[in-house]
């Protein structure tokens, strides 16, 4: 009988969009191989690249990054096709004034 194949090792597809998120684009994760990876596929050093004010290089790094933090085998050449979408920034609810369609409590104190 043949061995089964194992399907856990089978390549996800990759998505057709990457959203990220301030903090991802303030703290991007990475390793030191993803950094030599990043210099010898760009030639510039990642530090280079988000200190790079002109440069849109550094918002493709930041998705492929995530994507691998994601689980996700990505090349180069596949990256050129995926959508980088940078998310708006949601209301803190928490920080949110009150509506002003309902009156305030009752004070009980007399």
């Amino acid at each position: 009988m043949a061995d089964a194949e194992n399907v856990t090792q089978l390549p996800r597809a990759l998505p057709d969009e990457v959203v990220l998120r301030a903090e991802e684009l303030a703290t991007p994760r990475f390793t030191p191989r993803e950094l030599r990876l990043i210099q010898e596929h760009l030639g510039r050093s990642f530090s280079q690249l988000v200190t790079d004010e002109a440069s849109d290089d550094k918002l493709a790094v930041v998705a492929w990054l995530k994507l691998r933090r994601d689980g996700y085998d990505v090349s180069w050449d596949e990256m050129d096709d995926v959508v980088i979408s940078i998310a708006a920034e949601s209301a803190n609810p928490t920080s949110a004034q009150p509506g002003t369609t309902s009156p305030p409590s009752a004070s009980t104190t007399g």
